[in-house]
């Protein structure tokens, strides 16, 4: 006597194909710059995502988040290898440092909130 089973295909909540994750891959993003104050390391991954989706959402709105994320990883990444080299210079690497995390938060907090309300950034090259 042989039994058969019928095997169900279980699907996902979501699909995975680029434009249906494309505005969550962005969030994700603004979620591992946020977890970098804590943790160091998911700003890497973050910026690595980012340039994984650049292609993804060329012509769309969400082309000048990935283009403000990018340039958010390197300059916040000039700043604190600047402020850690000159950490012992009369406060000035800690000033710095300090500068960096400020400007990080405050770049996470706009974009976030801009996408949030599917809003591109007006002008993702500026430095505020």
């Amino acid at each position: 006597m042989s039994e058969t089973r019928a095997v169900q295909r279980r699907t996902l909540p979501f699909k995975l194909s680029a434009p249906e994750n494309d505005r969550l891959a962005v969030h994700v993003i603004y979620a591992l710059y946020a977890a970098n104050l804590v943790f160091q390391i998911p700003i890497i991954l973050a910026v690595v995502i980012a340039y994984l989706k650049r292609g993804d959402v060329e012509g769309t709105y969400l082309e000048t988040h990935i283009r403000w994320q990018i340039r958010t990883f390197w300059l916040w990444l000039l700043m604190t290898v600047i402020g850690g080299l000159t950490w012992w210079v009369l406060g000035l690497g800690f000033l710095l440092l300090g500068f960096a995390y400020l400007w990080l938060i405050y770049r996470v907090v706009k974009g976030w909130l801009r996408l949030s309300n599917e809003e591109a950034i007006d002008r993702p090259g500026d430095f505020f």
